[in-house]
């Protein structure tokens, strides 16, 4: 407490953020008009020192999960205010997980049960543990950990976590800066502007080898450096939670990006959104813009490794077999058509532009 006190966030005191009554004999009217998180009102609580962050903060994705939003109104052909069904389960559920400055700064995110995380010491830098992977971790934390041996025992963390490594130790903020994160301009999170790729350190690898030489430009990196990592299938069908488990694979297919990202073939993963996913709100419009938008998302994993199955040529091994012939099965590393066999047939037409032919692209022979 001392030290928050010597702090330029203590010394606006309890009530300059908080409100109630400072003067107060009694708590209840110490804590009448007491606020548990003034930044949800950024601009008010934040505004009088950061005032450029506070105008954009309130416009990011993590404040107003605008890529969801995106998603929704895309696939149903309305907006979430004028369906009241539709935009009540977004109140209620969907935006259980947006994040205040504070939840981000002072605190653990509310969605993962919150708490301080030094007490009241505002923290410029966002604990990766208690904050970034609080929310982001079932994916992204535990690829990034190499937090899967359990069901591949040779799995192994980022070579970027990895502390044993040339680059290893990294935060997520050595990459996704603030910059990003208080970004208020788009709607989905590779079309901001100050997303990192890895060519912005990597840039001077492009003749570092054939491979790279043959493929740079037309394939992002992670199609030949990240390992396996989740999908799921029917997450939020029906409401009913979780009906089947998320599953570890590794899926290339044709870029469904192209504007936000140049490559022509990345890596997929499968969302769990089907035709009748809002149903249980009692939205009774159906998908009409369910076949606009695919299930297989491109998808830039965290468990990045220099050597990985598609790039492991010891013991004479070639590019080609290592990839270029994997089989055209669901088991294969390609999106193909044995791949859309299982799905509905609106989905499948959703995600028929994403895949590959069953032989190694005509550009690759």
């Amino acid at each position: 407490m001392d030290e928050f006190l010597r702090d330029a966030h203590g010394r606006v005191g309890c009530t300059g953020c908080h409100g109630g009554n400072s003067t107060a004999a009694d708590k209840e009217s110490a804590h009448e008009g007491v606020t548990l998180d003034p930044t949800e009102a950024p601009a008010a609580a934040c505004g009088g020192c950061h005032q450029d962050i506070s105008a954009a903060a309130p416009l990011s994705m993590h404040y107003l999960l605008s890529g969801e939003r995106a998603l929704i109104e895309k696939r149903a052909e309305c907006t979430l205010d004028s369906d009241p069904n539709l935009h009540q389960a977004f109140t209620e559920d969907c935006f259980k997980c947006h994040a205040t400055c504070g939840q981000c700064h002072v605190s653990r995110p509310k969605s993962v049960g919150g708490g301080l995380i030094e007490g009241h010491i505002f923290q410029r830098t966002p604990s990766m543990v208690n904050q970034c992977t609080a929310c982001h971790g079932s994916r992204i934390g535990e690829e990034y950990r190499g937090a899967h041996k359990d069901q591949i025992p040779d799995y192994k963390g980022d070579v970027h976590y990895l502390k044993n490594s040339s680059v290893g130790g990294k935060h997520c903020a050595n990459c996704h800066s603030g910059a990003e994160m208080h970004n208020g301009q788009a709607d989905h999170r590779y079309s901001v502007a100050e997303m990192p790729r890895c060519e912005w350190c990597h840039y001077d690898d492009e003749a570092t080898n054939d491979y790279h030489e043959q493929h740079w430009g037309e394939l992002s990196c992670t199609v030949c450096h990240a390992q396996d990592y989740k999908s799921c299938n029917d997450c939020h069908v029906q409401g009913g939670g979780l009906s089947e488990p998320s599953y570890l694979s590794f899926k290339i297919g044709h870029n469904p990006r192209p504007d936000d990202r140049p490559y022509k073939y990345v890596t997929l993963r499968h969302i769990p959104i089907a035709e009748t996913s809002y149903d249980p709100t009692g939205y009774s419009g159906g998908l009409p813009g369910y076949t606009d938008e695919p299930t297989w998302k491109m998808t830039t994993p965290h468990n990045i490794r220099r050597w990985t199955a598609r790039t492991d040529t010891t013991g004479g091994r070639s590019c080609m077999t290592a990839c270029h012939e994997t089989p055209a099965t669901v088991e294969g590393y390609f999106l193909r058509a044995v791949d859309l066999e299982e799905m509905s047939e609106d989905e499948a037409a959703a995600n028929a532009a994403l895949i590959v032919p069953d032989s190694p692209p005509t550009e690759w022979n």
